[in-house]
């Protein structure tokens, strides 16, 4: 169970801004334009775009802990601030609040609990999110796994982050802009790739969400903190 939970949250994600409609969506560049080389329009302060999807399903392959292409797929649901997320060798599922970034295991060994974000709770949990700025940019559009996508550059700095979280997003226009993929940029260049599949946009089933209310806390001795912590590999 602890190897399990080792695996949990770390420094978070960043984005560039785009030009925001009426609806708060960002306004790509230019239809047909390719992501390659594609310069960005000049970044603006604005909201975490995951924040417009507080209810939904989805097939989540890759995680932040994953090199390149992530392999590990697991289903994933959002309802509001809590997110339950299938353990992708089939042992069980956690519960993380978005907010208090707070855990809770439920595995076939029994019930954990840990105040950290479970990793597959990235990239919709941000570190230090309440005091945090996000920045999005345009960066051209292109088509993936058949969904026509806008590409969004993001960037998240916080007083809780060390260095500032960069992601790069496709944001698939016939799901109302969920990213179906999120690239993390890290200072040496490409990181870790997630993507989305089957992806249900709507309430989800509040009884998926239930988990005990006393379990068995994590040993805490030794562990670095959520923010600075290196992901697994």
């Amino acid at each position: 169970m602890i190897v399990l939970f080792s695996s949990m949250a770390l420094p978070m994600l960043a984005q560039t801004p785009k030009q925001a409609d009426s609806a708060g969506r960002v306004s790509a560049p230019g239809r047909g334009s390719s992501a390659a080389g594609q310069t960005a329009t000049a970044p603006s302060e604005t909201t975490y775009p995951l924040d417009s999807f507080p209810d939904f399903s989805a097939v989540m392959i890759g995680s932040r802990a994953e090199p390149g292409e992530g392999i590990s797929q697991g289903h994933i649901y959002r309802l509001g601030r809590r997110m339950r997320m299938e353990e992708p060798g089939g042992r069980g599922y956690f519960i993380t609040d978005l907010n208090s970034g707070e855990t809770y295991g439920i595995l076939e060994a029994g019930c954990i609990h840990d105040d950290h974000p479970y990793i597959r709770a990235i990239p919709f949990h941000v570190a230090g999110k309440a005091d945090a700025t996000v920045t999005r940019a345009a960066a051209g559009k292109e088509t993936v796994d058949g969904h026509s996508c806008q590409i969004e550059d993001i960037t998240v700095s916080s007083p809780m982050l060390a260095n500032a979280q960069k992601m790069r997003m496709w944001e698939a226009e016939d799901l109302q802009g969920f990213p179906i993929k999120i690239e993390f940029v890290l200072p040496g260049g490409h990181g870790p790739t997630i993507r989305y599949k089957n992806v249900v946009l709507g309430p989800q089933d509040p009884t998926l969400f239930f988990h005990p209310k006393s379990c068995q806390a994590l040993p805490q001795e030794g562990m670095a903190s959520p923010a600075h912590k290196k992901p697994p590999v």
